[in-house]
This record gives structure tokens, sequence and C-alpha cells, in this order.
């Protein structure tokens, strides 16, 4: 197949000027942004070939199409007096349209940002050297690469779930060994636990927090409620049982 032959700068130029003229949602206005899109549309291809989606949480076509929602945006945003090519300014924008879609959805358990671009890093950086070398590296050259490279590929494992079939009748939760902890009368333990808060707080506070979660035979009740039968504010109330809860987690 014959490659595409790129539009001329003039041509750019020139659709550019009709998008900023035209009425958005107008019929001139959809046609220079369809043709300035599908001119473009092969910088989010190369864009979304750079992310590594074979484990990810998201597909090739999830990150397309954020990719051509950051192309029309960059196309919508650019200004020809800069005198630089729409492809230019349009890769920033597809670029980080796409990153950001792959760090909010690309995994279960979301990574923060700069752990993120360190992952890249590290993976470009494996690579290169493998190409360079002629074959994979050992783990110990891998762990040559950076001070702290093992927290780096510790945030890249993939979480599977326990749900995941690894037969036509089992799944990945059949793996996991058995729970072996003895069993203990979790009423009990509540008991034994809220009889040691009691010798350390005041009868009020006690009290307070047996009506908040309902213990010892009351009723759940509200903030207001408790506030309005102690006459303290809905806010102290508050602080006195988080302080308590504090106060079990402790103890326990």
């Amino acid at each position: 197949m014959a490659k595409k032959q790129l539009m001329a700068p003039s041509r750019e130029i020139e659709l550019i000027r009709e998008l900023n003229d035209a009425k958005i949602g107008t019929r001139r206005y959809q046609r220079a942004l369809d043709e300035l899109v599908l001119n473009n549309v092969g910088l989010v291809h190369k864009v979304v070939h750079k992310f590594p989606i074979k484990n990810c949480n998201c597909s090739y076509d999830d990150l397309y199409q954020e990719g051509v929602a950051g192309l029309i945006h960059g196309i919508q945003k650019f200004d020809v007096t800069r005198g630089y090519r729409l492809s230019t300014y349009s890769y920033r924008w597809i670029q980080a349209y796409v990153t950001r879609y792959f760090q909010n959805h690309g995994r279960v358990i979301r990574i923060p940002v700069h752990m993120f671009n360190k992952q890249l890093e590290l993976k470009k950086t494996i690579e290169k050297m493998t190409q360079d070398v002629g074959r994979d590296l050992t783990p110990e050259e891998v762990q040559s690469l950076k001070t702290d490279v093992e927290t780096i590929q510790s945030s890249m494992m993939a979480v599977k779930s326990l749900n995941q079939m690894i037969s036509e009748t089992d799944e990945l939760e059949c793996l996991q060994g058995e729970d072996n902890t003895d069993e203990f009368d979790s009423k009990l333990d509540c008991d034994i636990l809220l009889a040691k808060v009691k010798k350390e707080v005041s009868e009020r506070d006690f009290d307070m927090l047996l009506k908040r979660f309902g213990l010892a035979g009351n009723v759940p009740h509200t903030l207001n409620e408790i506030s309005e039968h102690t006459n303290l504010t809905r806010s102290r109330c508050h602080q006195v049982i988080n302080g308590l809860i504090i106060k079990m987690r402790e103890l326990a």
C-alpha cells in the first residue's frame, strides 16, 4: 500500500483558519476538523504504541480513543502564528491525554505519577541495554541500573483476581493456602475490648461510644442525637468518639 502523502503546510494553515472562523457545530467547522484529524491521526498510533498495554486493564482502543480526543483538543488550541507545525503541537496533547488515561485506568491499584514515570524510564533502559548486549539482562544487571529498582519493579507487578480461572473448574483462589488461624468469638473479643476501654475513659464518653455504634444493646444514634443528649456540639462529639476509636485500636 502506498504511503499516505502528508498535508502541505499551506493547506494545514488554511484549514486551521477555516476552523477558527467557522461556528462550532456547523458543517464547515466539522469538515475542516475531520480533515485535520484524519491527516494527523497517525500521531495517535505512534503515542499509544509506546504504552505497555499487555497486562493492563485498558485496551489499545481505549487509549486510541483518548488519544484522538487529545488530538482534537490540540487542533482546537493550535495557533498558526507561532510558526511550527500542527503535528508538533498536537503530539504533546495526545501524549498528555493518553498518559492520564493510562495512569487512571491501566491498573486496579493506581500508582503515583512519579512512580509511573520511573517505570517507563526503567522499561526503556532495559530494552535499550537488551538490544545493545543481544540478550536478556540478568537480575544482577537490572539491579545495577538504579538504586530503587526493586521498588519500581514491585510497583510494576500486575494485580490478579482470586476469581481468575486457572482451569475449567478451578479459580486462582484454590492455590491459596488454607487459613489455619484459630477461630475466635468476635462478640467475646468485642466485650473484652470494651471492658478495657471503660476503665480508661469517663462514663459519659463511654456511653457516647456505645450509642454511636449501637453496642451493648443500644440502637445506633446519629451525631446530632448524641449532641442533643450530652449538650455538646456535634463536632465535639465526633472528636471524642474518634479519640475512643484510636484508643480501642491501641488496646487491641
